[in-house]
C-alpha cells in the first residue's frame, strides 16, 4: 500500500513536470485572440492523469505544473496568470475525468467516449470560467464591472473553448497509450 502511494505521488510529480515543460517550450499566442491569451499543451498531462488515475490526481498535476511555472519566473502575467491557468486547467480536468470515469463504469470504454468526456470538460471549463474571470481574475488585473464581464465573454470564452478542444483531442489521442505506464497493477503476493 505504501509503495502504491509513493508511485502515485511520483507519477503526479512527473506529469506536473511534463506539463511545465510543455508550457515552457510550447507557450505561444494564437492569432485571432488577445495577446495575453497564450496556448500551451500543458493541460494534456493533467487530463491524462485524470483519465488514468482519477480527478484528484489530474487536478494535483495542474497545481504542480502551475506552481513550477510560477517558481520559474516565466509567467509574464504573474501570479494572477498562473491562478487563471490553474483554474482553467483544473476545471477541464475535473469535468472531463469525472465524465470519463462515469462512462467507463457504465461499460463505455471506446475512444469516442473519451472524446465525449473531453467535450463535456471543455464546455464545463468555458462556462465556469465566465464568472470566475469576470468576478476574480479580471478584477485582479484591474478590469471590473461590465468591462470584466465583456472581457470574460468576448475574449476568454472563445479562447477557452479553443484551448480546451485542442488539449482534449491531444489527451484522448495519447491517454490509452500511456495508461499502462500510469496505472499501478495490483501485485500478487507470493508466500
Amino acid at each position: 500500500m505504501r509503495n502504491e502511494k509513493l508511485h502515485q505521488l511520483t507519477r503526479i510529480a512527473m506529469l506536473g513536470t511534463v506539463g511545465f515543460l510543455l508550457m515552457f517550450f510550447l507557450h505561444f499566442p494564437v492569432p485571432g485572440f488577445a495577446s495575453f491569451l497564450k496556448y500551451d499543451p500543458g493541460d494534456v498531462p493533467g487530463v491524462i492523469a485524470g483519465y488514468t488515475m482519477g480527478p484528484a490526481a489530474g487536478v494535483t498535476v495542474q497545481v504542480v505544473k502551475g506552481l513550477i511555472w510560477l517558481a520559474s519566473g516565466r509567467s509574464a502575467e504573474g501570479w494572477v496568470g498562473v491562478l487563471a491557468n490553474i483554474l482553467a486547467g483544473s476545471s477541464l480536468v475535473l469535468a472531463s475525468s469525472l465524465m470519463h470515469r462515469l462512462l467507463e463504469r457504465a461499460g463505455n470504454k471506446h475512444w469516442a467516449w473519451g472524446l465525449l468526456s473531453a467535450a463535456a470538460g471543455t464546455i464545463f471549463m468555458a462556462a465556469l470560467l465566465i464568472p470566475l474571470n469576470a468576478l476574480l481574475v479580471y478584477p485582479l488585473w484591474g478590469m471590473k464591472g461590465a468591462a470584466a464581464w465583456q472581457g470574460a465573454l468576448a475574449l476568454s470564452t472563445p479562447f477557452n473553448l479553443f484551448k480546451g478542444f485542442i488539449s482534449s483531442v491531444i489527451s484522448v489521442a495519447f491517454y490509452r497509450r500511456l495508461q499502462p505506464f500510469l496505472v499501478v497493477q495490483p501485485q500478487s503476493k507470493t508466500a
